[in-house]
């Protein structure tokens, strides 16, 4: 059996620098294994093509399987997503983690890592905390980092940070850094195109290979879930935490959602903080506080499937295909499990999909 690598990916939409970092992942013959988001991202954002889209396109651009990073994970602040990710790699066998980096420094990245997890660190982020209150948490951390003389890339190299501390809890002691590649648009500004500029453009600028697949596909309208959380934030009843309260007052004082949306961001918390906490409030997830106790197979080829047959052993995670294969679940992993499917039921009614419909999807397998 060959050696496994893991990706922790959102893929939203693949482009030629994901392609760029598969490419690398795999250059040493290693098999490739991506934990990637489900249909809500990292930033709280419904994903533009539903998950098993969005996997299919992975296999089709080098990956050999790709499995589910399942909601809330996929949608927490980076330390969070990183140890969902890290924890289903790590528990399906992954020798090794793959991702993307400003610097490619993976010395600065574990000099960081370290840092990180201290006492000093977390003891320098109080005082600083304290004495520049109202300050934003990512300018407040790096702050502290350069005070130890770190100076990380962005944002890349921050989630790298999580994902080596999150990975060494996983069992994964091999980090591989990828500078990531000049010249070419993140997926955050593809997305961008896609709304002002239309899907014509934009996926033009999608992976070569994913472009046909993408364009057949239904996507999700970033402006109805912008409706559904200026509604879910004015028709919010009481109670909550700071943040909730504040996106109330907001949507009190807007119109649309337009006009809520741009008034979520504060000096403290950015646009992505307070949709993540309107998404929690709308799905009922809480805090997360422990990894995920299942996953979902959604694409594999022969390869990713020799990796799946070589992680059934115990203390792996139940890689699910279909909800029937639910049964022998755990309280906690159904729980988990009912939480993921809320979900899929809202990018569904997002989308325009009849209840259940991702109950009857199933993965795709390259044959």
């Amino acid at each position: 059996m060959c050696a496994t690598t893991a990706v922790i990916c959102e893929f939203n939409p693949i482009h030629p620098g994901h392609r760029h970092l598969i490419s690398v992942a795999k250059a040493g013959g290693d098999a490739l294994l991506c934990v990637m988001s489900g249909h809500f991202t990292e930033r709280a954002e419904p994903a533009l093509y539903d998950k098993y889209v969005r996997a299919k396109a992975a296999i089709l651009c080098g990956a050999d399987l790709v499995v589910e990073l399942p909601y809330p994970w996929s949608a927490s602040g980076a330390e969070e997503f990183a140890r969902g990710g890290c924890g289903i790699a790590g528990a399906l066998g992954a020798d090794s983690l793959t991702f993307g980096s400003e610097s490619g420094d993976l010395s600065l990245l574990m000099r960081a890592a370290d840092f990180r997890s201290s006492a000093d660190f977390a003891e320098k982020m109080r005082r600083i905390e304290t004495e520049r209150r109202g300050g934003g948490s990512a300018s407040l951390y790096e702050a502290v980092l350069a005070g130890e003389g770190i100076a990380l890339g962005g944002g890349n190299d921050r989630l790298g940070v999580e994902y080596i501390r999150a990975g060494r809890e996983a069992g994964i002691r091999e980090f591989r850094p990828v500078r990531r590649m000049t010249g070419v648009l993140s997926s955050s500004e593809i997305r961008r195109v896609f709304r002002e500029r239309g899907a014509d453009e934009a996926l033009g600028l999608a992976a070569e290979e994913a472009q046909a697949l993408f364009r057949e596909a239904g996507f999700c309208p970033a402006e109805r879930y912008d409706e559904l959380l200026f509604a879910h934030a004015r028709l919010y009843l009481a109670g909550g935490n700071d943040l909730l309260r504040y996106a109330v007052k907001a949507a009190r004082m807007s119109t649309d959602a337009a006009e809520f949306t741009a008034r979520l961001p504060t000096k403290k918390y950015t646009a992505a903080r307070m949709r993540r906490e309107l998404l929690f409030s709308l799905l009922g997830a809480g805090s997360t506080g422990e990894s995920p106790a299942f996953t979902v197979l959604l694409a594999a080829n022969e390869r990713g499937r020799e990796i799946l047959a070589g992680a059934r052993r115990p203390g792996s995670v139940p890689v699910l295909v279909k909800p029937a294969d639910t049964a022998p679940l755990d309280e906690r992993a159904k729980r988990q499990y009912a939480l993921n499917n809320r979900a899929d039921e809202l990018w569904a009614y997002l989308t325009g999909q009849e209840a259940g419909a991702f109950m009857k999807a199933g993965p795709y397998i390259e044959t």
